[in-house]
């Protein structure tokens, strides 16, 4: 990891130039993300952290998470953990998908 902001205020020639090759990497398609390995939730949970735990991966560790309904409009969705950010956004999905009660817990 590199700090971003430090670099180009440090050696904004360079970044230009790295920028430049970048762009024209990108606009001829030679520019590949890294690579990705998928693991299915109901399944391959445990071997993802495994994969993680190792050491030995490189790219992205993704773990899939399968279509489901959506959540019912009745009733209360109790969200433990709901006033961090992954929570806040659960909840503010579950208020934009009908359900008219949601209860963010903490600590």
């Amino acid at each position: 990891a590199i700090a971003l902001d430090s670099t180009i205020d440090q050696t904004p020639n360079w970044m230009r130039g790295t920028l430049q090759i970048l762009s024209a990497r990108a606009a001829a398609f030679t520019l590949h993300g890294l690579p990705l390995q998928t693991f299915e939730m109901e399944r391959g949970v445990h071997a993802a952290f495994r994969c993680l735990q190792s050491g030995h991966n490189t790219g992205k560790v993704v773990v899939r998470i399968p279509f489901t309904d959506p959540a019912p409009a009745h009733g209360t969705h109790l969200l433990s953990g709901g006033t961090g950010g992954l929570g806040l956004l659960t909840g503010k999905w579950l208020g934009e998908s009908g359900v008219s009660s949601v209860v963010l817990a903490a600590r």
